[in-house]
């Protein structure tokens, strides 16, 4: 895989993790979590469901999660910055 088509998958990643969960920005937390725990448990392999989908699940979670708490630092950054532009 060259470098280029790495870069492609990582930029589409987001996209397709929104498209496992059944999510459309903006996102919600609490939509990603009920959407998480529905989908996980239907596909539950007890229930006659599959441990690939579960794991595409999770996987797709774990992603938005992420990309969550990237954003969310951003902005505590960028608030951090502000006061401190502010102070002086």
């Amino acid at each position: 895989m060259t470098s280029r088509a790495s870069c492609q998958v990582l930029v589409e990643l987001p996209k397709e993790s929104l498209q496992i969960l059944n999510i459309k920005p903006p996102i919600d937390p609490e939509v990603v979590e009920k959407n998480y725990e529905h989908l996980f448990s239907i596909n539950d392999k007890t229930k006659g469901g599959s441990f690939y989908l579960q794991s595409k699940i999770y996987r797709a979670k774990e992603r938005i999660d992420e990309e969550l708490r990237r954003q969310s630092g951003k902005s505590a950054g960028e608030a951090e910055k502000r006061q401190v532009e502010g102070e002086n």
